[in-house]
């Protein structure tokens, strides 16, 4: 399935270069190991296996997993899977001095460093995704033969390990999948026994240990698996020993030459110093330390290199790190607002290519003959496909149907072309799907008494009655068919399909109507209660991910808009704060913004399902508690930082739309405008001074600066570039594939 391309190349090596050593070291840091795995313990990933790391002394756990471990099926919802844990005991006292456990955000490495009896102790820890492992590095720093230690391997199912030279293996099968994993242990110096059980380390220089794993998911394959456990054994047996021959210097390099550009893409600067007291200080009692911002920022982008790159799925409820087997909600695919919020900041904060695995997601599973989806479709008398609330990775999908996420879907999907402007994947890969969702739509809209088209008997996520004509199903069928009428022109489609979809669309109820207390009215026949706060804005997805609503659209829209949010209040779980940061961001309001950010960073140690606003926020790891964990609040929050950087708007790109007084000075490089646009800005005292555009597909550049007065435009190398001020406000320049231009501001 292919997915678009991001435009890379020159503009990763500019924005790479960008991020120079003035760059702030973004660092997670604690002085004690963790003790609970939810709140405490650190992820490394590479977008298909994880770990999460504890940093004992004198035992270390690493729990894992690969993000295609369920068990269900087709007609079982079943649960993400715990694949397992390595265990290393160490014959060393628990006490130590000069404790330090780390997760460097620059370099995607763990580390783990300590003395006990004069002997300095170091491991590492990092998923490289170009070798496909997870590695733990451990040493003694100008110290030999000081490594004493039993290494075991246990199945997360409490399965049969088998230990075979220095090679640990676990295996197993569930409902459809099977799945295997492979530890193995090298040694510099030393000795290595083998036990039945475990490998036991005595003297050793250095260790190195590679662990991978791997299941026979196919979401293609009309069974959902393929291949049998020799195939699986085979696979990960062959990867083991490609990464095996190398040394740990060259996984290393290998590891950071792959990482590193994707993460440096986008730096954010709030004129803040990495403190020198610990995260969970940090987060208790400095959350108005603008670094806190700067990494939660960033946390999100590297949750996402982590969680989403590569492979047949997008990251789920916890991304992938999860260590039971009955997690929460079953760590699912969430249609309703959460697996789309973890997408929201792919494209603006430059991480385009982790879209694919959920846009390969939503076209395999829309567009595969007679499956699950599309089933759910047929038994309404509908083409197309629609899903339910809840959905497993084998297309199984229950609990309240949500018709409105087949549009909400399309709305990503076109996202990724708005951004690439890449036509083959548009043409390939998304036109497909939303011809056929709108067709679904077609099939299910009927007139009412006015004679628009509204989505009978709909709800609004997670409360009040079913009705005709609500607004959230309104607002995402709107957005569905504006967008693939775009996508029709893009691609200079006119046929008898676009002539009904521009037809239906001119009838359409757009899902904006104004209540009796100046809202944007969430039901179209029961009244909205003024100070519900429920969680979901399910009414306001014409504000936020979609963009009907505007102040340079309709004023009186968006100040109902911000009489809904008001009566919504400032409370909530987790993701739901973050979604209320975007909104209110694009309502230019960055103090009120900026205030549900920090209730979102409020510390907790819940790790129970909750819905009591007291219980949400961040644990001190800052995994985002709904409680308990998921990880869409992570990637929302991001979004909506993004937001209040920059904005895609009817007159141009608006930059700094919502910036608080908080961020007075500061800058941002690298973040992504559709049209294939990347920004650079530097602000003083809450204004900008200067800035960079690199235009990848040489579109016209348009800006709405309403705060700013553009003063010039210059080419990378110097010329002089004439610009025009429009009549609706807008600044625009011309501009040329592959090029870069400075801004000054006044």
């Amino acid at each position: 399935m292919r997915v678009g391309k991001c435009f890379l190349g020159l503009a990763a090596c500019l924005y790479a270069v960008a991020a120079d050593a003035e760059r702030v070291p973004m660092k997670l840091w604690y002085d004690e190991p963790a003790k609970v795995w939810m709140t405490s313990a650190l992820p490394v990933g590479n977008g298909g296996i994880g770990a999460m790391f504890f940093g004992g002394v004198a035992k270390e756990q690493l729990q894992f997993n690969d993000k295609t471990l369920w068990a269900g099926s087709t007609t079982r919802r079943g649960a993400y899977q715990n694949m397992g844990d390595l265990f290393f005991e160490f014959d060393t006292p628990e006490t130590c001095t000069n404790y330090r456990r780390e997760l460097s955000l620059d370099d995607a490495i763990g580390r783990v460093s300590y003395t006990i009896d004069g002997v300095d102790y170091l491991r590492e820890y990092f998923a490289s995704n170009p070798d496909s492992v997870i590695v733990v590095r451990l040493t003694t720093p100008g110290h030999k033969g000081k490594l004493n230690f039993s290494l075991r391997m246990q199945d997360g199912r409490q399965g049969m390990t088998r230990v075979d030279g220095h090679t640990m293996t676990i295996k197993g099968t569930l409902d459809l999948l099977s799945y295997e994993a492979q530890a193995l242990l090298q040694a510099d110096g030393g000795m290595v026994e083998t036990k039945s059980d475990r490998l036991e380390v005595k003297g050793a220089d250095a260790v190195t240990v590679v662990l991978t794993g791997a299941t026979n998911f196919d979401l293609a394959s009309p069974t959902y698996t393929r291949g049998d456990a020799y195939e699986i054994h085979r696979r990960v047996s062959a990867r083991m020993d490609k990464a095996t021959r190398k040394s740990y210097k060259k996984l290393k390099a290998a590891h950071l030459a792959d990482y590193q550009p994707l993460f440096a893409r986008v730096e954010l600067d709030l004129d803040a110093e990495q403190p020198d007291y610990t995260t969970d200080v940090l987060v208790r009692e400095h959350k108005d330390n603008a670094y806190l911002d700067m990494l939660y920022f960033q946390y999100g982008r590297y949750l996402m290199l982590g969680s989403s790159r590569g492979g047949q799925l997008p990251s789920n409820l916890q991304g992938l790190w999860n260590n039971v087997n009955n997690p929460a909600w079953e760590c699912d695919y969430h249609s309703n607002i959460n697996v789309q919020m973890n997408y929201w900041p792919a494209e603006v904060t430059n991480l385009s290519e982790c879209y694919a695995p959920f846009i390969t997601y939503v076209s395999t599973e829309a567009l595969k003959d007679g499956g699950a989806w599309q089933q759910v479709a047929r038994k309404e008398n509908c083409r197309g496909w629609a899903v339910h609330t809840q959905n497993n990775i084998f297309g199984y999908t229950d609990w309240l149907i949500n018709r409105p996420a087949n549009a909400w879907y399309c709305t990503h999907l076109w996202q990724h072309y708005a951004y690439t402007l890449d036509k083959e994947y548009l043409r390939d890969t998304a036109w497909p799907v939303m011809k056929v969702t709108c067709q679904y739509w077609f099939d299910r809209l009927k007139e009412n008494a006015e004679g628009r088209l509204v989505a009978p008997n709909e709800w609004s996520p997670e409360h009040g009655p079913w009705e005709d004509g609500v607004a959230y199903a309104q607002q995402l069928v709107y957005a569905l068919f504006e967008e693939t009428l775009a996508a029709a022109d893009v691609l200079a489609v006119d046929d008898a399909f676009v002539s009904e979809l521009k037809e239906k669309f001119s009838r359409l109820d757009n899902g904006l109507h104004i209540g009796s207390w100046g809202q944007i009215k969430e039901w179209t026949i029961q009244e909205d209660k003024q100070g519900d706060h429920q969680r979901h804005l399910s009414h306001l997805m014409a504000l936020y991910p979609c963009d009907q609503i505007s102040y340079l659209k309709d004023k009186r829209y968006a100040e109902a808009a911000k009489v809904a949010l008001d009566s919504r209040g400032d409370g909530a779980t987790g993701w739901s704060r973050a979604w209320k940061v975007a909104c209110w961001a694009r309502l230019w309001d960055g103090e009120r913004a900026y205030r549900l950010l920090k209730q979102a960073q409020n510390i907790t140690d819940v790790t129970v399902v909750s819905m009591d606003d007291n219980a949400g926020g961040v644990y001190e790891n800052l995994f985002c508690a709904h409680p308990s964990f998921q990880i869409d609040g992570n990637f929302g929050a991001t979004a909506g930082i993004a937001e209040m950087m920059l904005q895609n708007t009817v007159k141009g790109v608006h930059l700094l739309p919502a910036l608080p007084s908080a961020w007075d000075d500061g800058h941002f490089k690298g973040l992504k405008a559709k049209g294939g646009f990347t920004f650079d800005v530097t602000w003083k005292d809450g204004k900008m001074v200067e800035g960079r555009v690199y235009s990848a597909a040489g579109q016209e550049c348009r800006m709405y600066l309403p705060d700013a007065k553009l003063v010039e435009v210059k080419k990378s190398k110097g010329g002089k570039v004439a610009f025009t001020q429009e009549a609706d406000g807008a600044v625009v320049f011309p501009t040329s594939a592959g090029k870069s231009y400075r801004l000054r501001f006044e």
